[in-house]
């Protein structure tokens, strides 16, 4: 939850608007020193409880006020970990800790809410964990009056909205927005907190590329002019890569490199960045290619006239109408279009959990794997969570037998060592080969995956696929929707764009002619 900040004068307000605070950029796109840091961490030790093994222990960063920090690392390394210690958020809501955190100088947890959520905010990776209200606009009305804002509130909130681009949908529902037009709210709501350090856990996730451009131009701005400091966790680097003050690297034993470097310098440490498993350019998906299928092959998805919609009455929203498909057995079709096209809920339908119109025919059983994990989790530990499933796919067999097979199948998707840990404490990349790897124990004829390299650094990416495709080669049919357009070129059978409210195949030609000027930008001396 956004707690309240002190109330800024009017004055303060205009001058906040158009005046860079102390510190900020210099010319030369480095960090203004001043002798108080904006954040803080001494010799931080934190767990999820008092027998639980620490996630980082002795850890020490501090960020200067202006500065642009990236923090990198494998994925289960606690870096979502240390942005809610740096937010002051754990370990007063979960965990124990030792050492401090300090933010302007004073300790985040002598802090009143006020005070705190002044000097820092969180945008969260899972946007959903931040909203309060149900439509757009009283969600961004919210977090202003929070705030205290003096002056036309409308006003502000529509400022803002265009900001991230979502000017025209202040009425909507919340609940029905894409994961990625969530992120852009949960930015907005961000923003209007007005906090002089903002904290940015996987901001681009699920966020279309001209999308993740202009939410990338707004932060630069915000620290350029402003002077706003930004610690962001990321996998990816190059969306930072123009304005980036130096990128740390978090090691899997959760502790960080003590040599952070610039982004000029990216090149010359690629091997440190490989070592941590990071993407550092577009050479992982070599080793990959579509499986073949036979032309005579049958649909294990077939649509004609497929329409899907929300509401009803006047609050009706038509997303898909008119939607003729054919997806052979045993192949991949990969969904690619804007945030908020209706990718997601052409997966919905195809899962059964929306209501459609039309003709619709899927072969065989279905497992949905959802763009957030966490609401399909039903069981206490992760070992559980895999065992629940085994148990619906094989009636009658042994618990034992089910038990021993639990083991093989953490470690074919690197989970192994979590299986009494609680599906909700992994991070957000275990969480989504978790909820894979459920599906898949299952034995889903069709998996259905919403951006399934969302939260995943390259090695957990690779194994992911290695898994994946060994199982398409043996008759699975995979349909993912996804932003990632160089996974969608490494194993996509048929590419479909999604726009407009309707569904059309891509050639090969229209495909790289829709990529261009939409793949992530690379660094100088990358092979991407």
């Amino acid at each position: 939850m956004r707690l309240a900040a002190p109330v800024p004068s009017a004055q303060e307000q205009r001058l906040s608007a158009t005046a860079p605070e102390k510190g900020g950029m210099a010319e030369n796109g480095t960090a203004r020193a001043t002798s108080v840091p904006a954040l803080e961490a001494r010799a931080l030790t934190f767990s999820y409880g008092e027998n639980a093994d620490p996630v980082f222990s002795d850890l020490s960063l501090t960020v200067g006020r202006g500065e642009v920090v990236l923090v990198m690392g494998a994925s289960g390394s606690g870096k979502s970990t240390l942005a809610l210690c740096l937010a002051g958020l754990y370990p007063a809501y979960a965990g124990e800790s030792s050492g401090e955190v300090l933010a302007g100088g004073r300790a985040v947890d002598e802090m009143g809410p006020c005070e705190r959520s002044r000097e820092v905010s969180i945008l969260f990776q899972n946007p959903d964990n931040q909203f309060c209200m149900d439509t757009v606009e009283r969600e961004v009305l919210f977090a202003l009056e929070n705030v205290g804002w003096e002056g036309d509130m409308r006003a502000r909130c529509r400022e803002l909205l265009s900001l991230v681009g979502l000017e025209g949908r202040a009425g909507e529902r919340i609940g029905r927005l894409s994961g990625g037009t969530k992120q852009k709210l949960a930015l907005c709501t961000a923003l209007a907190c007005g906090a002089r350090t903002l904290v940015l856990d996987e901001p681009f996730a699920n966020l279309d590329p001209a999308s993740c451009a202009s939410v990338a131009a707004e932060l630069r701005r915000l620290n350029a002019e402003l002077g706003v400091t930004l610690v962001v966790v990321d996998h990816r680097a190059g969306w930072w890569l123009p304005f980036a003050s130096r990128v740390v690297l978090m090691r899997a034993s959760g502790s960080l490199d003590a040599a952070s470097f610039a982004p000029a310098d990216l090149a010359a440490h690629e091997g440190q960045m490989r070592a941590a498993g990071l993407f550092v350019d577009e050479e992982w998906a070599a080793g990959y290619a579509p499986v073949s299928v036979a032309a005579d092959a049958p649909s294990a998805v077939r649509a004609r006239g497929l329409s899907v919609g929300y509401g009803r009455g006047r609050r009706a929203t038509r997303v898909l109408a008119g939607v003729d498909l054919d997806i052979p057995r045993g192949s991949v079709c990969a969904l690619v279009g804007e945030c908020g096209a209706g990718k997601s809920t052409l997966l919905h339908a195809i899962a059964g959990a929306c209501e459609t119109s039309g003709e619709l025919a899927v072969e065989g059983s279905v497992g949905l794997v959802f763009q957030n994990p966490r609401l399909q989790f039903l069981a206490l530990t992760v070992g559980e969570e895999v065992l629940v499933t085994l148990r619906a796919a094989n009636p009658g067999a042994a618990e034992e037998d089910l038990a021993a097979r639990v083991p093989a199948l953490l470690e074919e998707f690197g989970l192994a060592g979590l299986s009494e840990r609680s599906p909700y404490e992994i991070s957000q990349g275990q969480q989504r080969r978790l909820a894979m790897l459920a599906m898949l124990a299952g034995n889903a004829s069709v998996l259905l995956l919403d951006e399934p390299t969302y939260a995943q650094d390259e090695r957990s990416t690779r194994r992911m696929l290695d898994m994946l495709m060994a199982r398409v080669a043996a008759g699975l049919t995979v349909v993912v929707a996804t932003h990632d357009l160089v996974l969608a070129r490494a194993i996509a059978n048929q590419v479909l764009l999604v726009e407009g409210g309707g569904v059309r195949p891509l050639s090969a030609e229209e495909f790289e002619t829709y990529a261009r000027g939409r793949l992530e930008p690379a660094w100088e001396g990358s092979h991407a």
